[in-house]
């Protein structure tokens, strides 16, 4: 029997090996890297530094860019909003609120998306599209000032004629340590549990008494610096800051400032704009009485009668010598008067009262007269005896014009400046910036000359004058000034004597 024949297993060595289909290049798959979103890799602090300088309405659309972003967004420490904050697409490029409701309701989602409180806000906007608003402007201040962490709290109307009450939840705010008002009616509740921490406070064009200036003044115990500019109604500022060290005044009418306790006072502004009263006086220099009285009268609004009524019963020397008495411990003082009093006390201010005055003058120089030599002498003599220790001397002149000066200015000087004692032994620094017409005059040189010869540690007098287009018509009188320089006797032998010219004169205002 035939032996069946079984079919034999190819060895696996025999087996023919598998071909790999190899893909086309253009079947090939490949996995595409994954890219790094350097935007959720930024930490939340330098998220914030970039938010913080961009508009509030740029912050908002920011939120999209990652999902952190809206977190960041709503722990903002500052918000800045002006009157185009919340404005529609189409209304980017007008300078106004183009919707009242909108930017209310949008402000109010803002804040009811807040995850911590605010520190800083800034408000700078037209109060007036918050007419019809005022239940949600108190019940939003409430709020802002209530959260225990607002630091900082600015709101600048930028309405000219009206001004909007202070929400009294900001007289009570304690955390406070940056306050600025603008434009506002200061109505001070009868009971301040606020307002002690604040270091800065900025008061523009706000309608306040004199009693209620003088206790939000006092309230802030912990002032360092104050501004005052153009405070409606008020007649007298008492101040009385035991950590002041900056104060700056600015009033369009004659203004009596009582420094009653300032040890630390560093520097002092004190700058008078008379004779602009169709631009400056409000209305709301009147009380509300005379308001209510008048109304409808065109009484109200003769500016330029009552700017002259009331320079007429104004004392300008006694207001001038309270002002200058409260200043013992002041380093720097900035003085800028009008025309209109420079024209009753041209001499007033020529000894100063700190280690440095800066002296502006935006009149001409007027001689001296006998009703007002008496008042002259009394101002003089409370500069010296409040300038022990000045040393440095700087004197602006704008419109220096003294060809009228009297023949008697020289001998004024010596009486009144001559021994002072910050002449005789501190002074070692004078600085005169002229216009070039003062060279026509004598006042500033017989000043010059007397420093020269009593200053016995002065170790520069300098006058420097604006150089002009038409400079060939003072060129007489620069020569002749120039000549004399080397001629002057000095008590200080190394004293170092200059004129030159300048661009442009300092501005201090």
């Amino acid at each position: 029997m035939a032996a069946l024949s079984c079919p034999s297993k190819p060895h696996p060595w025999n087996k023919k090996p598998h071909r790999r289909r190899r893909r086309s290049h253009r079947t090939r798959r490949t996995t595409p890297p994954r890219r790094l979103d350097r935007l959720s890799a930024l930490d939340d602090g330098i998220v914030r530094e970039i938010l913080a300088r961009l508009p509030l309405r740029d912050d908002a659309v920011t939120t999209a860019l990652s999902s952190r972003w809206p977190r960041v967004f709503s722990t903002l420490p500052r918000l800045r909003l002006g009157p185009t904050t919340f404005n529609s697409r189409a209304s980017l490029d007008i300078g106004y609120c183009d919707d009242d409701d909108r930017w209310v309701d949008a402000l109010d989602r803002v804040l009811d998306g807040r995850l911590s409180p605010v520190a800083a806000f800034e408000v700078d906007a037209d109060m007036d599209l918050l007419e019809g608003y005022d239940d949600w402007f108190y019940s939003f201040f409430r709020t802002l000032c209530r959260s225990g962490g607002l630091q900082e709290l600015a709101v600048r109307n930028e309405h000219v004629h009206e001004c909007y009450v202070v929400p009294s939840p900001v007289y009570a705010c304690a955390t406070l340590t940056s306050l600025e008002l603008d434009a506002c009616h200061l109505r001070v509740p009868g009971k301040l549990t606020g307002l002690r921490a604040v270091r800065s406070l900025v008061l523009r064009r706000v309608v306040a008494t004199d009693v209620g200036l003088r206790r939000v003044v006092s309230r802030c115990r912990a002032v360092e610096r104050l501004v005052l500019d153009d405070c409606h109604r008020v007649r007298n500022v008492v101040i009385r800051g035991s950590s002041l060290k900056q104060l700056e005044i600015h009033s369009y009418r004659p203004l009596c400032v009582a420094l009653k306790k300032a040890p630390h006072l560093e520097s002092a502004k004190l700058s008078l704009g008379y004779g602009v009263a169709e631009v400056s006086w409000s209305i709301y220099n009147n009380s509300d009485s005379e308001i209510e009285s008048k109304r409808g009268s065109l009484q109200l609004y003769e500016f330029e009668a009552q700017e002259r009524r009331e320079q007429r019963k104004t004392d300008e020397a006694t207001n001038m010598v309270t002002f200058l008495s409260g200043l013992n411990c002041a380093k720097e003082l900035y003085l800028y008067l009008p025309y209109e009093y420079a024209k009753e006390y041209q001499h007033l201010i020529t000894n100063e009262v700190a280690q440095k005055m800066l002296l502006a003058w935006a009149a001409e120089a007027y001689p001296l007269s006998e009703h007002n030599d008496g008042a002259i002498a009394q101002v003089v003599s409370c500069l010296q005896n409040s300038s022990p220790n000045l040393k440095v001397l700087e004197i602006k002149n704008d419109f220096f014009d003294d060809r009228r000066a009297s023949t008697d200015v020289p001998d004024f000087w010596e009486k009144n400046m001559g021994a002072a004692e910050c002449v005789q032994n501190h002074l070692s620094t004078v600085t005169f910036y002229l216009n070039s017409e003062c060279f026509q005059g004598r006042s500033y040189i017989d000043l010059s000359k007397l420093l020269l010869m009593r200053a016995r540690a002065l170790e520069r007098l300098s006058i420097k004058y604006r150089r002009l287009e038409d400079q060939d018509r003072y060129s007489a009188e620069l020569e002749s000034v120039q000549s004399e320089l080397p001629l002057w006797p000095r008590a200080s032998p190394g004293a170092l004597v200059e004129i030159r010219a300048v661009d442009r004169l300092p501005s201090w205002y």
